[in-house]
């Protein structure tokens, strides 16, 4: 399986979320911005897993061993919530301020 993480499959939803969003004319473009780089980020993440599964002894000589890669990951995770978050809350706002 290409996707050995959830972060990988979140990552696409969020990606599809905004694509579908922008195509039926959703009208809050900030917030949209900041959930499609959430996505990137989240997407980011899942390769973690998957650079782990083909090729661990030749990873580990360059970056370390395999709980490296895995707290790399979960920066990468933590900064994809955090923008997920604040795309969330822009498009709150949006929604709010429109009406």
């Amino acid at each position: 399986m290409v996707f050995a993480s959830g972060f990988a499959e979140l990552g696409l939803a969020f990606l599809i979320g905004v694509t579908l969003a922008n195509y039926f004319k959703f009208k809050a473009k900030k917030g949209l911005n900041w959930l499609a780089l959430a996505g990137v980020w989240f997407l980011f993440a899942g390769t973690f897993n998957v650079a782990t599964l083909y090729g661990p002894d030749i990873l580990s000589t360059y970056i370390g061993s395999a709980s490296t890669w895995a707290g790399i990951q979960a920066i990468f995770a933590i900064i994809g919530w955090i923008f997920a978050l604040i795309g969330t809350l822009f498009v709150a706002y949006e929604i709010l301020a429109e009406k």
